[in-house]
């Protein structure tokens, strides 16, 4: 697939997007609504109140918020000014935050009152410094900043947006950091207006969708509350996820779209399961960041009808890189793919630089229009991960003789025992089959004898019992894939984008075996 710069820039699109919707509904948080004719005003009143704080092209502004209108209007805000969002977990520690405003050279940071303030310690901090702007919520405004209403207020008046160019820098999303410092991953203006697109196409996006999100806008629900706001739909926001809450929002708003991780959905068929009552009106039902148990599936569909698509994407290349579609959904051999590559985009799963065969795992590589630009302020992990315009992944998978895209493991993940290779997930998803097995991962924890020894942390569910469940994977496994040990877990370690935590569980892992 051949790559091209776009004419097109995200900031025009949606700005003439929002003001062509007018007295629409925009978004419903809690009891208060917003038509895009408000959404435009406001954002126009904040962008004309940083435009006279110094805030212009090029500045980048921080977004420490939760989800809410005030999310949605700074973003739009920074659209119209050409400046750079930088969007922060609401998470992440105050240490690191200091860390991530010195690196990305934040002039301004929109945060909610309750939330915590940069702080130093961190290996390249240093204090911040810039315009900090309060939103109240549990908290008052923080005394020695600028309190929201006031940059939003009238006084401020219109504001006519700018040009900016493709080439211009429009976002730095910082990944996890499991490994590390978290890496700024900086996109242009050009590449997320493709971005956009390919999310309206991809994620089935229509203009009378009414999308109820429930997961932090800073990462893979903001791309699509921008493909919402887009098209015209309507936005249901809530702070956090909470199954009977969630029920109750789409059935009150009839949703028609939303977006979960895995874990939530089991939370939901759980709690549909005791209540009985299920939101008819959604039609469409994205999930990532992890595989779903397909005995679960099959329940989720029973349930809610064939409506699941299955996205496979990165910070990277945000969000889609593979479907599984609904259709595909109902082909049970293929529960455990995440689907084939969309249409803007090429994969190949390549080792020492060569395509594998079909059924051969390697590295997963991709190439397409929205692919980040580059790592921000680093140059290695660029050239590491850009290689002659395929992004390396850093996830292992194979794909089959129809082009779907099976993923067995993270290439720093991958457990090595007695010299043969073994994927986390592919004894996960056995264990997973276990009746008393509510979630599970696999780690590999070093052994002088094997190298790595496999040990799968459980969750249980009423009756389990280790030796049982270690015996069950190895009547279904090779021995040297077979888990050593099965331990019991409350909880898994979670990453602030909702994936488990390898490298915590690791180390947890490894003091009590």
């Amino acid at each position: 697939m051949v790559t091209r710069e776009s004419s097109m820039t995200l900031s025009g699109l949606l700005i003439k997007a929002i003001r062509r919707h007018g007295d629409r509904v925009a978004l419903r948080v809690g009891d208060a609504r917003m038509s895009y004719r408000e959404l435009d005003e406001l954002s126009s009143r904040l962008a004309a109140f940083l435009a006279k704080s110094g805030i212009h092209r090029g500045a980048c502004v921080a977004l420490h918020l939760r989800n809410g209108a005030e999310y949605v209007i700074a973003d739009i805000a920074i659209l119209k000014l050409g400046a750079v969002k930088v969007p922060l977990n609401e998470l992440v520690s105050a240490a690191e935050m200091a860390h991530l405003l010195a690196h990305s050279g934040a002039q301004a940071l929109i945060s909610h009152a309750s939330l915590p303030e940069p702080a130093g310690g961190s290996v390249d901090a240093v204090p911040y410094s810039g315009l900090f702007i309060s939103v109240p919520d549990a908290a008052p405004v923080r005394p020695h900043a600028i309190p929201w209403n006031v940059a939003i207020a009238p006084a401020h008046g219109d504001f006519e947006p700018g040009d900016c160019g493709g080439d211009d820098t429009a976002l730095i999303m910082y990944t996890g950091g499991t490994t590390g410092l978290p890496k700024g991953v900086r996109h242009v203006q050009g590449r997320l207006a493709d971005c956009l697109l390919a999310h309206v196409v991809c994620g089935e996006v229509r203009p009378d969708e009414v999308m109820l999100l429930t997961t932090p806008l800073p990462h893979s629900a903001g791309f699509h509350l921008q493909a919402c706001l887009f098209q015209g739909g309507e936005a249901v926001l809530a702070t956090r996820f909470e199954a009977a809450h969630f029920l109750e929002l789409a059935r009150r708003h009839s949703a028609t779209w939303t977006f979960a991780v895995p874990t939530m959905l089991y939370r939901l068929l759980d709690t549909i399961g005791t209540d009985g009552e299920i939101p008819v009106s959604l039609r469409t039902v994205i999930y990532g960041a992890a595989p779903m148990d397909a005995e679960r599936m099959r329940h989720a569909i029973k349930c809610f009808g064939p409506i699941f698509i299955q996205l496979y994407g990165q910070t990277e290349c945000p969000n889609y890189i593979t479907t599984l579609t609904k259709e595909d959904h109902l082909d049970e051999t293929l529960l455990k793919s995440c689907g084939r590559a969309v249409p803007f985009v090429d994969f190949a799963v390549r080792h020492d630089g060569r395509d594998c065969a079909a059924g051969d795992v390697g590295e997963v590589t991709v190439r397409g229009p929205y692919l980040l630009s580059e790592y921000y302020r680093d140059a290695g992990a660029t050239r590491v991960s850009l290689v002659e315009g395929w992004l390396h992944t850093g996830d292992l998978g194979y794909r089959d003789t129809a082009g779907y895209l099976f993923l067995v493991d993270r290439v720093k993940d991958m457990i090595i025992s007695g010299g043969m290779n073994v994927y986390s997930a592919e004894v996960e998803a056995v264990l997973r089959e276990h009746p008393a097995v509510d979630a599970v991962a696999v780690v590999g924890i070093p052994h002088p004898d094997w190298g790595e020894i496999v040990v799968a942390a459980v969750v249980p569910l009423d009756g389990a019992d280790a030796e049982e469940l270690r015996l069950f994977a190895k009547s279904r496994l090779s021995a040297y894939k077979a888990p050593k040990h099965v331990i019991f877990v409350d909880l898994l370690p979670l990453t602030r984008v909702g994936k488990i935590d390898k490298k915590a569980l690791r180390a947890s892992v490894k003091a009590r075996v």
